[in-house]
């Protein structure tokens, strides 16, 4: 299997034998696992059946009007959020380059608004079927080696931690694409990998996220408000790019800061 681009890890081109599996460590429960295969979910409507829909050829995720309001945690008014540093600016670029290439030779929309906000529903749908305890309802979005992980990180929560998980779209700050890869096996498919990065804010008690802290710095908000920080999520997504294959996002790596223990 032929190994293309994997940017972020600046491992440029490698070559492969064996199927494509690993990811870096502390982002998933499981062992590595391969993810060269294709999935068979069928299209979901987010407006009939409250699932959010991973569709279309040039969008990840459905951007019809009203999309951006999925259901997530109640966000309320905003503190100020001051950037005091920034993330890898190679990476940044590097991916954008990928993003484009792969917009041009696949003809994906992947380096749009769009597909910016089909992450950020993505991180919203999720964080709110966690919140609540509905693992079932995330089969079709999430793959199911994942949902396992997922149930697994959450259960091990206290109710009122894991309620706090909720993530509403106007709490997500920064979105930045972290890798990119393009893979072909040897029988002749084609996958695609995006790995995103995001930061949000969070009503959460706990720890402050470090990656979090070194990049944005949020006000104190009126003595009455609930104070709100920051956090960082890790969603991986992967499809097929085979003609004729299903032109779904699935994905496969679900990582939140605040999954750690409130202590």
């Amino acid at each position: 299997m032929l190994r293309i681009s994997r940017l972020a890890a600046c491992r440029g081109l490698a070559a492969s034998s064996s199927g494509l599996c690993g990811r870096r460590s502390g982002l998933t429960c499981s062992r590595p696992r391969c993810l060269a295969r294709g999935f068979n979910n069928r299209h979901t409507q987010l407006a009939n059946s409250g699932r959010l829909a991973l569709v279309g050829h040039n969008r990840m995720f459905c951007s019809q009007p009203g999309a951006d309001g999925l259901e997530g945690g109640s966000s309320g008014r905003q503190p100020d959020i001051s950037v005091v540093g920034i993330p890898d600016p190679i990476t940044w670029i590097r991916c954008k380059v990928m993003l484009l290439l792969v917009d041009f030779y696949f003809d994906l929309d992947v380096n749009s608004d769009d597909f910016e906000r089909g992450v950020k529903q993505a991180l919203v749908h999720v964080a709110s079927l966690m919140s609540k305890g509905k693992y079932f309802d995330l089969i079709g979005v999430v793959s199911v080696e994942m949902i396992r992980c997922i149930e697994e990180r959450c259960q091990a929560l206290p109710q009122h931690h894991r309620q706090h998980l909720a993530v509403s779209m106007d709490d997500i700050i920064f979105v930045f694409p972290e890798d990119v890869s393009v893979v072909f096996d040897t029988l002749g498919r084609t996958f695609c990998t995006i790995t995103m990065r995001l930061w949000y804010l969070t009503t959460l008690d706990g720890p402050d996220d470090p990656e979090g802290t070194r990049i944005f710095r949020v006000s104190p908000g009126p003595d009455s408000a609930r104070s709100k920080k920051v956090a960082t999520a890790v969603y991986e997504f992967h499809r097929e790019l085979t003609k004729g294959a299903s032109q779904d996002w699935m994905v496969t790596t679900v990582w939140h800061w605040n999954w750690k223990p409130t202590g």
